[in-house]
């Protein structure tokens, strides 16, 4: 195994001190503990950086990761999974590049390196978006005023050049990106929280549904989708739980539409069916 990150002829940075300029944006090998990796706004997958690091044995570091210097050590632009399959390797350096920007740049590059990706769940890509409209309003005060005739109307996107400049980073719609925002804005953060990690989270129909509420009712039927006993089964099924609307139990619903579509029956249709399920056996 290379222990330092399977690149001989780079030479291992000690400290970010001994990057001169024009070592910017050329690959070179850092140590990963000068490497800051924290405060991301996705979190790694597990399972698919050690898939990652097994590659990284037999095969190499092919792509760097993207640093910047703060002070005598870096922090991780993007490529978080990269280096997490570097630790797991047990390599003690990365192949990196090393560029220049400042914190609202660097979280926008995160961002958008992750927008790109096609495994983004519906949740992800709403808080992404989002965050990237508040930064970008910070960077363009401006921009909130502004309005043209493909932009103007957008519900709860205040500054229209955000949509067409992410809209042409991405590819996007700008009603795809309006709804994300407007979504990532409705959900409450303990809400998204809970369900980050759950089949909800790329289930747009049900966040919308969600999103609709006040925080203290989506938090209420988030229990409710997410008990580990008897859990609802949608979003409106936990809220006639909350509001204390019957829901009749899913084998009552059956022998009700059985009835009904029996009642739909001609003579011969139902003779038909009671041949049929005169040759069934009956479970026990």
């Amino acid at each position: 195994m290379a222990s330092e990150g399977n690149t001989p002829a780079a030479v291992v940075l000690a400290t970010a001190a001994v990057i001169d300029p024009v070592a910017v944006d050329q690959i070179v090998s850092v140590r990963l503990d000068l490497i800051d990796a924290t405060d991301r706004l996705r979190e790694v997958d597990e399972a698919y950086a050690t898939v990652m690091a097994a590659a990284f044995v037999e095969r190499g570091q092919r792509t760097p990761i993207e640093i910047v210097r703060r002070g005598d050590r870096f922090r991780l632009v993007f490529g978080a999974h990269r280096y997490r399959a570097a630790e797991i390797a047990g390599l003690t350096a990365i192949k990196a590049v090393v560029t220049e920007a400042d914190d609202a740049e660097l979280r926008l590059r995160e961002i958008d390196e992750n927008l790109i990706r096609n495994e983004l769940s519906a949740l992800d890509r709403a808080r992404f978006l989002a965050e990237r409209k508040r930064i970008y309003e910070a960077l363009n005060p401006e921009a909130k005023h502004g309005s043209n005739q493909h932009t103007r109307g957008f519900a709860n996107m205040a500054t229209p050049s955000f949509g067409e400049d992410i809209a042409e980073r991405t590819g996007l719609s700008y009603r795809t990106i309006a709804r994300a925002v407007a979504l990532a804005e409705a959900l409450s953060p303990e809400v998204m929280k809970a369900v980050r990690h759950t089949p909800l989270a790329r289930n747009q129909a049900a966040l919308e549904a969600l999103a609709k509420h006040p925080a203290q009712r989506q938090e209420a039927a988030v229990a409710h989708l997410l008990a580990e006993e008897n859990p609802a089964k949608s979003v409106n099924e936990a809220f006639d739980r909350i509001d204390g609307r019957a829901v009749r139990p899913t084998a009552e619903l059956k022998v009700a539409k059985f009835i009904d579509q029996w009642g739909r029956l001609n003579a011969r249709e139902r003779r038909q069916a009671m041949d049929a399920l005169g040759l069934m056996e009956v479970p026990q």
